[in-house]
This record gives structure tokens, sequence and C-alpha cells, in this order.
């Protein structure tokens, strides 16, 4: 790829792409190849750090993964749904970041237990990372209800990442519940 098409591909600056680009390429993890006035940029599988890069490039799904393990293996009612969301699920996330995850307890969990649940997995995800963890409860009758309206609900369907559970099913909540508020504020 050109410089122009990593940038365009990666939605970044062509100056940070190009800086980049050039210094992996001195590097030797990135080959450079002239093509007529272009040159064209490629991935050295060969170089002997390949198989790190490979693993970095990876760590996003592989966290998502562990985090679907996590949820599996530590909560005694599972979620109906859970997701990562904010910088985290949008890939805007620094060091210095939290990551938001958000659970939705079924109706018939103790709360209390699925509390300490979330604050294990919390744990569990900062061993990961790093990061804090901040984890968003909401029972499955507020989700049905009258919260369904809240805008972070809204972001998570938009943008969350899910971990746990049906996407498509929480947003079908998540309507249901906003139509059934208009239609019982229109009478």
């Amino acid at each position: 790829m050109s410089i122009a098409e990593i940038a365009r591909s990666t939605e970044n600056s062509y100056a940070g792409v190009r800086s980049c680009v050039l210094r992996l390429s001195a590097q030797g993890t990135v080959h450079a190849s002239p093509a007529g006035k272009l040159t064209l940029y490629s991935f050295n599988a060969d170089h002997i750090l390949a198989p790190a890069i490979r693993e970095i490039v990876g760590a996003r799904a592989r966290l998502w993964e562990r985090i679907t393990t996590a949820i599996t293996e530590t909560f005694a009612d599972q979620p109906i749904y859970a997701a990562v969301f904010g910088s985290a699920a949008t890939g805007t996330m620094t060091d210095e970041s939290d990551i938001d995850i958000y659970l939705e307890r079924p109706a018939g969990a103790d709360p209390d237990r699925f509390d300490v649940d979330a604050d294990s997995l919390a744990w569990q995800v900062s061993r990961l990372t790093g990061n804090e963890v901040r984890p968003l409860i909401y029972g499955e009758e507020e989700v049905s209800g009258a919260m369904a309206d809240q805008r972070v609900l809204a972001d998570i369907a938009r943008d969350g990442v899910t971990v746990a559970g049906d996407d498509a099913g929480f947003r079908r909540r998540l309507r249901r519940a906003s139509r059934a508020r208009s239609d019982h504020a229109a009478r």
C-alpha cells in the first residue's frame, strides 16, 4: 500500500503515517518497493519481530475474548448482555483511559451477588490491561422500562463491543421500551 492508502484505511494523518512507515521501513519491519512514481509498503513477515508485531496487532481481539471467558467463568447469573463501550470500544483509549463495561443483570438475579461478580470481573480485566475498569450495571427491567431512553444505552447499542449476549436482542429491547414509552405518552 502507498502511504496515502494506509492513511485513508487507518483514518490517520498522512504526515503521521509517513513518519511511522519510514521509521518501520528503516528498522526493516516494513518493505519499501518502488512502483513507478509511488513507493508501496508491505509488512516484512520474515523479520525477527514479526511474530511479536502480530501479537500486538491482535491484542484487542484477544482482550474481547478474555473478557467473554471471564464473564462466563465469573458470574453465577450470566448477564443478559455485556459490552465494552467508550474509548476502549471506539479505539481511542489511552494509557490513562478506563475501560467501561456494560452488564445487564437478569431479572431473577440477586443484585448483591451480581455486583460482587461485576467487581471480580473488573479486577480481572484490570489485571489484563493495567487500566481501571468501571462496570455499568442495569437490571433487565430497567432496560425494558423507564431507563431505555438513557443516552448511554444508545451509545452502547451504537458503539459497544459485545462480549456476552445478543447485541440485536439488546437493541430490540431498547426500541420496544422506547416505543412503549412513546405510546404511553401519546395517550
